[in-house]
């Protein structure tokens, strides 16, 4: 075996008897010879019994015990080299020492052998030196030894006592092992609990923070604190006595759970959560603490509120849309036939009492377009134009519209993208806003309109419904005025929802910018504050490029046009149909009627094909006035269509727009534009 590395400890070498030195059996039968037989009888029986007593304490050991000379050659060794090193104690004795150091350290061994007997030293057990032993079989195995230095007939040896220690050291890895796979695993658990998509806080039975996550920090602001060792109503000193109780009845063992709950953050921003309580124990089974597992959904309940909103604002502009629709064909037949009277009666006093009729139908008209605005429902003529450009043109207007004692001012971005909606509904839309600044300000204050070009990510399309992302023309309407109470906020693009006294308004301004914003595809926003004011967002889409520019430009009205073509009315409400049969025939055209889309195609088959087909857009008996077209169109590819409605359907009009080659007469229609219109598609 290997001595490197003994150090003095200061014990000096043991002389041994000579009993010890190889061939003491023959030097006892030389005593034996030259002392009397009681003498001899008697040393004979003490070495036998010294003997046994010290094969007795070899076999006991479980150590290896080899002696070996200052030439490394081994004089002795113990019956448990078989055990440890798998040779029997004869083949070792004469043999050197390196038989039993692995090949790798012989090199070395001898230089360490002189080293060692120039100056020997005892090193036990318990401090032995640590190294490698190889069994006959030429396996390696980890030994410890204790090394002490003897003299024989007055020369040095040392006697080594050899330990196989590998399943000590197999315990020791596995230890070691365990005690790093535990680690590791602490460190796992440490690194999710920190990096967790949810809010998890581990906290001991005294309510002091142990680990806790970076979730935990972001969704109640403590971003930036160091929370461990910190109490847990340090961190929330306001925390209600309905949560300090959670907390007692989970450090008695209980698990506590909510899906929906809210919470107050120290920020004072309300917070909606997902969270969960519950005890942890230690090794011993006794409760070390509370979790906390929380998981912020105050994003998904602002969506779920979005949506309902949203759900509830489809519903209303659906019946608004059908009670519109229906109101229009009433008007049609009040206006128009209004307007046949005041033309056929001669006496000055009849025909001042019908032109309050006209008025009234007129404000009907307007009222229903409005609803039709908010519905989504009304047909948009869009154009591509400069939102500066408007914002501008309407600026006199607006500073006569708001009064003097409210100070009107431009913050216009330049460049600014073009955007693509319809120019009218655009200042109508300008319009109402800044009527409803003017009537928070009624002492007074301040309006700024503002421009900008912005994009709208996709993480802000993610937290706001109906919201497509890309680029968008932004204009803001800030007032300082008395501002809306939270609990308006969501109503006020409700149809015939209004903050204002009893006649101060209609309740339909707001609503008609709501759905024109929406059916040009675009996004409107409200921030406002009490006391504060009120600041209206609007996002129209960036017109495409290469889009061409251009306003639609008021024409002149035509006297009514007169013809000789042949025409087939079809409209299911029979007071509408005969209105506009009978305008039709006072201006020459040959007139033939249906009430509905079967009808329709009866009369083609029998009478032929008109020239213009004249067609309500929604119907019953299961064909929509588009589907009528398409049949008749089979037969007579070139046959004119006008489509009239008192809402816009898909079947002709899409995202606000009419479809390509569609020519549609919104009711209520007068009299004068029936003709115009009609006039205007034949001449194609």
């Amino acid at each position: 075996m290997s001595p490197a590395d003994i150090k003095d400890d200061g014990k000096s070498p043991k002389k041994l008897g000579r009993s010890l030195r190889p061939g003491f059996r023959q030097r006892l039968r030389n005593l034996r010879l030259g002392q009397g037989p009681a003498h001899r009888d008697r040393t004979a029986a003490d070495l036998r019994a010294s003997e046994a007593r010290f094969r007795g304490v070899l076999a006991a050991s479980p150590d290896a015990v080899i002696m070996i000379s200052a030439a490394g050659v081994i004089e002795f060794a113990s019956d448990r080299v078989t055990d440890i090193f798998g040779y029997a104690p004869d083949e070792l004795v004469g043999s050197s020492i390196e038989v039993l150091i692995p090949e790798r350290f012989r090199a070395e061994h001898s230089n360490q052998i002189k080293a060692y007997f120039r100056k020997p030293t005892s090193r036990m057990m318990g401090g032995g030196l640590l190294l490698s032993g190889r069994r006959k079989n030429t396996t390696e195995f980890p030994a410890e030894i204790s090394i002490s230095p003897i003299i024989v007939a007055d020369q040095y040896a040392a006697i080594a006592a050899v330990r196989d220690v590998s399943s000590r050291r197999a315990l020791e890895t596995l230890q070691q092992g365990a005690a790093e796979a535990l680690r590791e695993s602490e460190e796992r658990l440490r690194y999710f609990i920190k990096y967790s998509p949810a809010a998890i806080a581990m906290l001991d039975n005294e309510l002091r923070y142990i680990v806790y996550s970076d979730r935990w920090l972001v969704d109640y602001g403590l971003l930036g604190r160091d929370l461990r060792g910190l109490s847990h109503y340090e961190v929330f000193p306001e925390i209600p006595e309905r949560w300090r109780a959670i907390h007692r009845r989970a450090l008695a063992g209980e698990t506590l759970h909510a899906d929906e709950d809210s919470f107050t953050r120290p920020d004072g921003r309300l917070q909606w959560l997902r969270w969960e309580v519950r005890p942890w124990f230690d090794a011993l089974g006794n409760i070390g603490g509370v979790a906390f597992l929380t998981e912020d959904i105050t994003d998904r309940k602002r969506i779920e509120a979005q949506l309902a909103q949203a759900q509830k604002m489809e519903a209303i502009g659906q019946l608004t849309g059908g009670i519109a629709h229906d109101f229009n064909n009433l008007l049609t037949v009040v206006l128009g036939n209004a307007e046949v009277l005041k033309e056929e009666i001669k006496n000055d006093e009849l025909r001042k009492l019908v032109e309050p009729i006209i008025a009234a139908a007129e404000r009907g008209a307007s009222l229903t377009q409005l609803m039709l605005a908010y519905a989504r429902r009304q047909a948009l003529e869009p154009s591509t134009f400069d939102l500066n450009e408007v914002v501008t043109h309407m600026y006199a207007l607006l500073r006569r519209t708001i009064g003097e004692n409210v100070e009107v001012e431009l913050r216009l971005a330049k460049p600014l993208w073009s955007v693509t909606a319809d120019i009218r509904q655009t200042e109508t839309a300008i319009l109402n806003i800044v009527l409803n600044a003017r009537d928070a300000m009624p002492q007074g204050g301040k309006l700024t309109i503002e421009t900008a070009n912005v994009d709208l990510s996709d993480d802000y399309a993610a937290h706001n419904l109906e919201v497509n992302p890309g680029q968008y023309v932004m204009m803001a309407l800030s007032d300082t005025g008395s501002g809306i109470a939270p609990e308006m906020r969501d109503r006020i693009f409700e149809p015939f929802f209004t903050t204002k006294p009893v006649g101060k308004g209609t309740g339909l301004g707001l609503s008609m910018v709501y759905g024109f914003v929406k059916q040009t595809g675009g996004h409107i926003q409200v921030y406002s504050e009490v006391g504060h004011g009120t600041c209206i967002k609007i996002y129209l889409p960036r017109a495409q490029a290469g889009t061409t520019t251009g306003v639609p430009s008021s024409q002149a009205p035509e006297p009514a046009a007169t013809g000789a073509e042949s025409i087939l009315v079809v409209e299911d409400d029979p007071h509408v149909r005969m209105f506009a049969v009978q305008q039709l025939r006072r201006l020459g055209y040959r007139v033939t009627e249906a009430g509905d889309g079967p009808s329709a195609l009866l009369e083609v088959s029998r009478s032929g094909a008109p020239d213009l087909l004249f067609t309500d857009v929604v119907m019953p008996g299961g064909m929509t006035g588009r589907e009528l077209a398409e049949r008749i169109r089979q037969s007579v590819p070139g046959i004119r269509v006008l489509f009239t409605s008192g809402y816009t359907e898909n079947s002709i009009v899409h995202h606000g727009r009419l479809d390509a080659g569609v020519h549609l007469l919104q009711k209520p229609y007068r009299s004068d534009k029936l003709a115009q219109k009609v006039r205007e598609v034949l001449d194609l």
